[in-house]
């Protein structure tokens, strides 16, 4: 809301246009051109911000999420060329230890089924010992392209810890965690989310474990 603007007689008017109070009523005039200049520039950016969201593609599967959480989740567009996490950080300027990989993994007996973990990009996976033990099977493996795109409903290259059916549960590893922000998949590959250590693990229901 404005701020009240004080109202002057003829006589102080003109004291203050002419006088020795003239660089008092500059101040004032420059200040609320000032305010009003801030104002509108906010008004503009916040504006232009919420233009550029609705432009970038939201894939169906992450749609809500990013609607109840758009406070939370930060929004990039990328190209599809380079969608991929090391040509990601190489085109974009990110570092690779911000980059959080989801990794969906198989297990194949005692029965099968599939899991998601999530590991720092500089990081690697303890598939056959880590990863086994905390989905508690016996055998397990990366699964398949095919796979990943049928169980997520996701693009691979852009596949999300976020928006997952219920039944795959979601690991992170406690490296994770160290980072002060983070980028995931966004479901496809022309998208990317930026978002907190902690409203990634709040958001896909994780569990955190030592994981590489």
């Amino acid at each position: 809301q404005p701020k009240h603007i004080p109202m002057f007689s003829f006589q102080e008017f003109s004291s203050l246009l002419f006088g020795r109070n003239r660089k008092r009523l500059n101040r004032f005039y420059l200040k609320r051109f000032n305010d009003c200049s801030k104002l509108h520039t906010q008004i503009v950016t916040n504006r232009f911000s919420d233009i550029i969201k609705s432009m970038v593609e939201i894939h169906n599967s992450v749609a809500k999420v990013y609607e109840e959480n758009k406070e939370t989740l930060e929004i990039f567009e990328c190209l599809d060329e380079f969608s991929d996490t090391q040509n990601f950080c190489d085109h974009y300027g990110f570092d690779i230890e911000d980059s959080c990989n989801a990794i969906l993994i198989k297990a194949k007996k005692p029965e099968e089924f599939y899991a998601m973990f999530c590991v720092l990009g500089a990081n690697r996976l303890d598939v056959n010992h880590k990863a086994k033990v905390a989905m508690g099977a016996k055998r397990v493996s990366f699964a398949s392209r095919e796979e990943a795109e049928t169980v997520t409903g996701q693009l691979y290259g852009g596949i999300s810890p976020l928006g997952l059916p219920e039944n795959v549960k979601v690991y992170i590893d406690k490296n994770v965690t160290d980072r002060e922000k983070l980028f995931i998949g966004a479901g496809n590959r022309v998208s990317k989310f930026f978002l907190s250590p902690k409203a990634l693990i709040q958001l896909s229901s994780a569990t955190v474990l030592d994981l590489t």
